[in-house]
């Protein structure tokens, strides 16, 4: 039995509701001078109060003023879950210090189209003196610092904190694991989304498909009775 076209295309719409997910941003100003060659490193701990029961995804900013971003180590910790951020960005075998580009200011996301920041100059090689800039997926590796490589897995993204309750300590914790050349922590994002709910429009197309599947029901119910005698 054929489901009549005006049903079918409903049930479609259905299938591809539009979803709504407002995004928190909470902005951290901090300034904090990352101790040189200190693997003890420098944290920054801030509570976060949100309307998000329950993360889909969660994003970072991070701008760091510095000399060499392949000293660089971060992570972000949060309830039980963490993710590395910044793992000695461009420490291959071939190069056991990683990149001598001089600070970032970017956005981190699982979704990135750049790809990882680890490689980041397969994509993109900053020009002398600036900052990298874009939007990567977080190093992800948790491998130590220390002998890192870029074939090491990358399994810590951003994704551990999804469905979480946002509400709660953030602990950014960033290190500069060699001497030579300095970095700051200048500030730094955290931008939080919600699991998407279903929108007023998703729910009036839902609406419409049970209301055309009763009327279609009947119909078929009247067409299968028997003439009268």
């Amino acid at each position: 039995m054929k489901t009549p076209k005006s049903l079918a295309v409903l049930m479609a719409l259905a299938g591809c509701v539009s979803q709504v997910a407002v995004a928190e941003v909470f902005s951290f100003t901090n300034n904090l001078s990352i101790p040189d060659g200190q693997p003890a490193g420098v944290s920054d701990v801030e509570t976060v109060t949100s309307g998000i029961a329950q993360i889909g995804s969660v994003q970072v900013v991070l701008n760091i003023v510095g000399n060499f971003n392949g000293d660089l180590f971060c992570y972000l910790r949060y309830d039980n879950a963490l993710a590395v951020l910044l793992n000695r960005p461009g420490r291959t075998a071939d190069n056991p210090f990683g990149y001598a580009d001089s600070g970032l200011s970017i956005t981190l996301s699982d979704s990135a189209t750049n790809g990882n920041l680890h490689t980041y100059q397969g994509v993109v090689v900053p020009a002398t003196g600036s900052p990298l800039t874009g939007i990567w997926q977080p190093d992800g590796r948790t491998t130590s610092p220390a002998s890192v490589l870029d074939t090491d897995p990358s399994t810590a993204g951003l994704s551990v904190f999804d469905s979480l309750n946002a509400s709660g300590t953030w602990t950014l914790f960033i290190a500069d694991l060699s001497p030579g050349g300095t970095s700051e922590l200048a500030s730094w994002q955290l931008i939080v989304s919600p699991v998407p709910e279903p929108s007023v429009l998703s729910l009036e197309v839902l609406g419409l498909v049970a209301v055309s599947a009763v009327v279609w029901s009947r119909k078929q119910r009247r067409l299968k009775q028997p003439p009268p005698s």
